[in-house]
Order: C-alpha cells, then sequence, then structure tokens
C-alpha cells in the first residue's frame, strides 16, 4: 500500500512538473497582456497628439489673422466702418474649423507723439469692445519702429481653446484649455497716417 502510495505521488509529482514545464512554455495569452499593459499609454500618446497638433493650429491660424488683418489695413489711406468690420469678420474666418465665438480681435491706429509715446487714434473690434480715441495702444509699441508723426496699426487677438482631451490631460498640462495672444503692428503703405470715415 505504501508502495502504491509512492508511485502515485511520484506520477502525480512529474505530472505537476510536466504542467508547470508547459505552463512556463505556453506563450498564448502574452500578447493579451502585452496590449492592456500598454493600451493606457498608446491611448494617452493619441491625446496628446492631437491636443498638440491643435494647438500648434490654432497658433498658426492666430498669427494668420492679426497678420492679415494689419497688412490688409495698411493698404489704404482711407476706410469706412463698414469696409474694416467686413474685413473682421473676414479674417476672422481664419480660425475655422474651430469656433469664432472666443476670439476677440482689437485694431487700433495709433498716433505716435514727439517722445513716440502712442495713443489711439481710431480703433474697430471683433466680439469685444472697441478702444476710444486716446486710449493707450492694446500692443506694447518699441521705440525703435516708433516714428513721431507716422501712424502704426496695431492688432491683438486672442483666443481660448478646448480641445476633447484637454481634461483627460489636465494632470499633465495643469490646464483644461489654451490660451493664445498674438499681437501685430505694422506701419502704413500708402500715407503716414490712415483715416476712418
Amino acid at each position: 500500500m505504501l508502495n502504491r502510495f509512492l508511485n502515485r505521488f511520484r506520477h502525480d509529482h512529474s505530472l505537476l512538473g510536466r504542467l508547470a514545464h508547459r505552463l512556463r512554455r505556453d506563450e498564448r495569452g502574452v500578447s493579451a497582456i502585452e496590449f492592456v499593459l500598454i493600451f493606457p499609454l498608446l491611448v494617452g500618446l493619441l491625446a496628446g497628439t492631437v491636443d498638440f497638433g491643435q494647438a500648434l493650429m490654432v497658433s498658426r491660424k492666430m498669427d494668420q489673422i492679426v497678420g492679415t488683418l494689419g497688412d490688409m489695413v495698411s493698404q489704404q489711406s482711407s476706410w469706412t466702418t463698414t469696409d474694416l468690420d467686413a474685413i473682421m469678420t473676414g479674417t476672422a474666418v481664419i480660425i475655422q474649423p474651430f469656433d469664432n465665438t472666443n476670439l476677440q480681435i482689437q485694431l487700433a491706429v495709433l498716433d505716435v507723439a514727439s517722445d513716440l509715446t502712442t495713443k489711439v487714434n481710431w480703433a474697430r473690434a471683433y466680439h469685444t469692445t472697441a478702444l476710444t480715441k486716446g486710449a493707450a495702444s492694446p500692443v506694447t509699441i518699441p521705440t525703435s519702429i516708433a516714428e513721431s508723426g507716422v501712424q502704426l496699426i496695431a492688432v491683438k487677438a486672442t483666443y481660448s481653446l478646448t480641445t476633447p482631451f484637454s481634461s483627460l490631460l489636465k494632470p499633465i498640462t495643469g490646464v483644461t484649455s489654451y490660451s493664445y495672444s498674438k499681437t501685430y503692428i505694422m506701419r502704413p503703405r500708402i500715407k503716414d497716417t490712415i483715416t476712418l470715415g
């Protein structure tokens, strides 16, 4: 009876050894386990790529908005409010396919005094209140480009972008939306001044 028990134990022990050996060599579930471990990282990389791509696209579009508006205004020595409002609405379309309700644009034509300080001569705005005559410039004007008696065109645009993944990436970025502020300064091309009629 003892021999039968020992034989059975040896047989079960060798069977368990073979099963353990087969289990160690079996790799059928390894890919699934690796995928489960790597999947959150892949989702995070995808979210970061989409977020970063949208942020760069909006930054480029904001540069285009201020540059286009400043350049267009500089090409005439006289404007009407109707024409300027149409141009500002048209340049705001550059932000598409992103929503333009958060887009704010300040356009100001500045007088440069003999001490090279600047004051608003006239201004228009998009989705915000226009600056009043005599107000300070919406843009810091370097004295190296200011010339007494020559007006300057100053454009400032701000925008707030919320992406589909910005909440997901808040622990990494620390923000739920991205804020942009772009400026552009230009001299008139035709005359030293630009009038608004």
